[in-house]
């Protein structure tokens, strides 16, 4: 009998206690489809109103009795009086962004306002969630602005602005006006929630394991393996450079490397698994660095915008086992096959694709180390990196832009223990994306 038969008879027969740790489940949390539009009051202080559709974005702005000039990237796209537009013929589920001038008598530019928003899609992602979340930001000459759909189960946010943390807030809206114009900021909004409840009967079910390796796991808690994390990260733009005119903002574009590498922390990585021969396993035995040499997976995926292409280099690091008292037992490199890159889409002003990852000990049955991304650049240097993952290894993910040599830092996530990487445990949800140019 193999273990996931052996699970699903314990499951029936509710002994998931015993056998809980370092088994695979076969479950997962379905978000349920469904179409979407949303419509709402900006908490901005110059943005008023938003509507953001499949193919049409409707902004209404606060603002005197002025003439208004709009524009979409370098485009010119409304001209007038009122203070609103309507921008229709777009692309479901593509960052878009507008900058909107307030005119003096002789139509120079007195103000501007830039946004970035996206426009919906008609069905929501059901793996990662984070994947198609609205996400609107809004620059002023003194302010940077925040708004966001709220996550299902979710009661609150924590908002960091370069690592300090700055509050923590209940409605999907944050305003930062304690700003520099010649500064960059990153802007990192945290939460979690328990399990997803939208199947009930499996929800209960991972639920019950979830908290049943919480219990058993000295290092653990049951809350900890039953939460599931939410990352979401904005990088944005000097305020000076961001206002500037919409003709000045040149971008070139180029070539980038984007790294995601797992690894182990520890030096020796004790085996769920009791039962078996191995019982030690060898750990990479460091901390993050994209340049480091010892890792469990690395992949690297190289986008070109001008072409457009996306290529991926892969590779696997040696697993050696050893007993219990650290004689080495075996060694083997897994395989790369599960790490994959797919749907690669491009057009003229993006190039999209989806990374796949699925690799397990090559040594012994166990769960394999699984994290998905969606990745997006977009021809003015923006780009949106959507992910998922177990909450083990260590994971880290980097980022070359064009014209540079130095690795910049897009998501790090310790790992809390090798029984994390189960089916049925939380998953991390990650986020990162630019408003830069």
């Amino acid at each position: 009998m193999n273990s996931q038969t052996h699970l699903r008879q314990q499951t029936r027969t509710g002994k998931l206690l015993p056998i809980a740790l370092g088994i695979a489940g076969t479950l997962y949390a379905v978000n349920l489809n469904r179409r979407r539009k949303t419509a709402a009051p900006s908490h901005s202080r110059m943005l008023k109103y938003t509507e953001l559709g499949t193919k049409q974005i409707k902004l209404e702005w606060k603002g005197p009795n002025r003439s208004y000039r709009a524009f979409r990237g370098e485009k010119l796209i409304y001209e007038g009086m009122e203070p609103k537009l309507v921008d229709q013929n777009l692309v479901p589920g593509t960052l878009y962004t507008y900058c909107i001038e307030t005119l003096d008598d002789q139509d120079n530019a007195i103000e501007r306002m830039r946004i970035q928003t996206t426009t919906s899609v008609d069905f929501k992602e059901k793996d990662n969630i984070l994947e198609d979340v609205l996400i609107t930001t809004i620059v002023t000459h003194d302010q940077i602005s925040f708004e966001w759909e709220p996550i299902e189960g979710v009661s609150e946010y924590t908002i960091f602005r370069n690592g300090i943390q700055l509050e923590t807030v209940s409605s999907c809206t944050f305003t930062d006006k304690n700003i520099k114009d010649d500064d960059v900021y990153t802007y990192m909004i945290k939460a979690k929630r328990p399990l997803q409840r939208s199947n009930q009967l499996k929800w209960e079910l991972k639920s019950v394991v979830a908290n049943a390796v919480g219990a058993i796991k000295k290092d653990s808690s049951s809350e900890m393996a039953a939460d599931e994390e939410f990352t979401i990260t904005k990088r944005v733009g000097p305020i000076r450079k961001l206002l500037r005119s919409p003709q000045e903002n040149k971008c070139k574009n180029g070539s980038w490397q984007l790294r995601y590498t797992t690894f182990l922390q520890e030096e020796w990585i004790k085996n769920p698994n009791a039962a078996s021969v191995d019982q030690i396993f060898k750990g990479d035995h460091r901390s993050f660095d994209p340049e480091a040499s010892q890792y469990r997976t690395r992949g690297d995926i190289f986008i070109d915008t001008d072409r457009p292409t996306a290529l991926l280099s892969k590779a696997t690091g040696i697993t050696e086992a050893f007993s219990r008292d650290h004689e080495r037992l075996e060694s083997a490199r897994a395989s790369d096959e599960g790490i994959q890159l797919e749907k690669v889409l491009t057009d003229d002003d993006r190039v999209k694709f989806h990374l796949n990852h699925s690799v397990s000990n090559p040594l012994v049955v166990s769960p394999a180390i699984d994290y998905h991304v969606c990745g997006t650049f977009y021809k003015d240097n923006e780009y949106n990196l959507v992910g998922i993952h177990d909450q083990a290894p260590e994971h880290e993910v980097y980022l070359k832009e064009p014209g540079t040599d130095e690795w910049q830092v897009i998501h790090l996530a310790h790992s809390k223990g090798l029984e994390m990487m189960a089916d049925p445990m939380a998953n991390h949800y990650w986020r990162y994306s630019t408003f830069t140019n």
